[in-house]
């Protein structure tokens, strides 16, 4: 009995001990070190080529290994900048940066770039193993001439000729040709890339190049341009008012407007298959991007940069919209590729899943009811995968149409809200004038007016300000407002200006305060919005039927300030679409305000509306939560 129980004991210790021995680690891996990356964009964060640059770069970048790689993304924006003070901030922040940790690679992209790192750069910043994206543009600095050594240079070598070439097979019997761009640097570089390949397709094909006009005027061409033409969009980054858009943008207006098929110029830098246009034989920044991630790959794997050769020929891929191809009846065009990339293309249940189906029901007919009962369960559970999946690339979708959009929207909402202290700046200075001239300015009167002076710059400059946080997505101070006061103030601020339209203004106030948290210039802008376009719709009315009407009433839970005019009402038309962006009733208006207004109220958890009241005129309100026991 004592043997046995030993026996036992022994067993147990050594299957412990046997354990302990085959599922401890042997030894500890340690975590490879994260690659740290910089990349340098010579522009704002708003042009899509840098996008499909970065998905490039992050489907190779790490190689098979996968490596941790940590990216560091700055835009220097010196399209935008008067001077480069702000390139300059960047670089000097990362000579310090290459000092205080390891950088393992530095990217460039664009012109303008190395001329900032020549300037700017510390020697160790300028000694880090570089990869430089640029554009073959006479004059451009090279990695050799900003003194660096260490890099390798990827030059974007365009070619618009095969471009075109390609647009006029699909569309052999079209011989006026339209190309459209902004006014920018970069608008107009590109633009000069399809007037020096003209020679190429005259006098068979007749061009017309159409640029230095406003968007508002572009798109009113557009829809004269006779349908058997084709019209090209090189890049469009500004009108000329100076106001910016993204590329994709003004491709989808353009298209949506015109009779004739329209294509992205050049690269893929304006085509996001969302009905942009055609699509085309076109230079690729998201292959771009994947082959700067191979280059880094070699850099790292110890090969001497002068020995790493680009490969240019993936550059260049043919992409197509497959609702634009059907639009044109192009589907079964010789002239398009069958290697080539096909967006929003249809696909059937059978050609999708033939062979699924087919190993299914072999399946089915070979096993029990039970093993059809799995099978049907799994496959309910990859539909719901797949939904899942397409729900969350859509809302990417959206965040990134949300960040493109943002930069144009603000720019133009800076200017429309600017107008209202700027202009009352002039007015007290004119009128200051005319004192001076009559020998009637006093020291008295001198003070008065420059304090108003004073009053309207501090404004102006809170409304910079404020819009600047907005565009840089800083989350905005916020105080304690009472909104019948913030109402009071507002309209001191335009009583002079309704007097002189000969329109009448009543309050209505809550008796006690009524108090919210939020940013009080912001508030003022959304205000005097919805009392700008309330005077607007009331020019037409007689002086006697031109009434203003502000009124705060308060709940248990919320204030809600409204704007009530007596003018025509909103058509309805316009009612759905009234707070997205470009949607404007007036005719010279930018169609923003009121999409910045929906954004401020929604910032501070509020909710904005507007209705046409059934006695006449429309009624614009906005919705705060309050604050409690104040």
């Amino acid at each position: 009995m004592f043997n046995l129980r030993t026996l036992q004991f022994t067993s147990r210790v050594l299957t412990i001990l046997f354990l302990l021995i085959f599922l401890s680690p042997h030894k500890v891996i340690s975590q490879a070190r994260i690659k740290n990356v910089v990349i340098f964009f010579s522009f704002g964060s708003n042009v899509p080529a840098f996008n499909k640059i970065l998905t490039g770069l992050n489907n190779t970048i790490g190689g098979s290994t996968n490596d941790p790689v940590n990216i560091m993304t700055e835009y220097l924006d010196l399209s935008r900048s008067v001077n480069d003070d702000y390139a300059k901030f960047v670089i000097n922040m990362y000579n310090q940066k290459v000092n205080e940790f390891m950088v393992d690679l530095l990217i460039t992209v664009g012109p303008g770039v190395n001329d900032a790192l020549l300037k700017y750069g510390s020697s160790a910043l300028r000694d880090l193993p570089m990869i430089n994206i640029d554009l073959d543009i006479p004059g451009r600095t090279s990695l050799q001439d900003a003194g660096i050594k260490n890099g390798k240079e990827i030059i974007i070598k365009l070619q618009p000729g095969k471009t075109m070439k390609h647009a006029f097979d699909l569309f052999p019997d079209y011989k006026d040709v339209y190309v459209i761009s902004g006014v920018s640097r970069l608008d107009l570089f590109f633009a000069s890339l399809e007037r020096q390949s003209k020679n190429e397709f005259e006098p068979d094909h007749h061009f017309n190049f159409i640029s230095g006009i406003t968007l508002d005027s572009t798109l009113r061409f557009v829809k004269t341009i006779p349908p058997k033409s084709i019209v090209f969009v090189p890049l469009y980054f500004q009108d000329a008012a100076m106001v910016s858009f993204s590329t994709p943008e003004v491709m989808e207006l353009i298209s949506k407007n015109s009779r004739a098929p329209v294509f992205t110029g050049i690269t893929d830098g304006g085509f996001n298959a969302h009905g942009e246009g055609i699509g085309g034989y076109l230079f690729s920044y998201t292959n771009l991007g994947e082959e700067t991630g191979r280059i880094a790959n070699e850099i790292w794997s110890g090969k001497p940069i002068q020995n790493i050769k680009v490969n240019e020929g993936d550059f260049y891929e043919h992409m197509y919209d497959w609702n634009e191809l059907e639009r044109w009846h192009l589907i079964d065009s010789k002239a398009i590729p069958a290697n080539s990339v096909f967006f929003n293309k249809p696909t059937s249940f059978l050609e999708l899943y033939k062979w699924y189906i087919f190993g299914t029901f072999l399946f089915i007919l070979s096993q029990t009811i039970l093993i059809i009962y799995l099978f049907r369960t799994n496959k309910r559970q990859k539909a719901i995968n797949e939904k899942m999946l397409v729900t969350e690339r859509m809302h990417r979708e959206l965040e990134h149409t949300d960040r493109l959009s943002k930069m144009s929207i603000l720019t133009a909402s800076l200017s429309h809200e600017l107008f209202q202290p700027l202009a009352a700046i002039r007015f007290t200075a004119q009128a200051a004038k005319q004192f001076i001239q009559t020998n009637k300015l006093d020291a008295h009167k001198a003070s008065q007016m420059f304090e108003n002076i004073l009053e309207d710059e501090t404004r102006a400059t809170k409304l910079i300000r404020s819009v600047k946080g907005m565009m840089k997505e800083e989350t905005a101070d916020k105080e304690n407002v009472n909104l019948n006061a913030l109402i009071v103030e507002t309209i001191d601020l335009i009583r002079l200006e309704a007097e002189q339209h000969s329109i009448r203004i009543q309050m209505v106030l809550e008796e006690n305060p009524v108090f919210v948290s939020a940013d009080k210039i912001q508030l003022q802008q959304v205000l005097m919005n919805f009392i700008r376009n309330a005077t607007t719709a009331m020019e037409k009315n007689d002086p006697e039927n031109k009434m203003l009407e502000i009124i705060l009433r308060s709940t248990k839970d919320e204030a809600i300030v409204s704007v009530r005019d007596s003018g025509p009402g909103v058509d309805q038309s316009l009612m759905e679409k009234l707070f997205k962006p470009f949607a404007s009733t007036k005719k010279d208006g930018f169609g923003i305000g009121l999409t910045l207004c929906k954004s401020l109220i929604e910032k501070h958890n509020g909710k904005i509306s507007a209705e046409n009241i059934p006695d006449g005129g429309a009624m614009f309100a906005f919705s705060l939560p309050i604050i409690k026991n104040k």
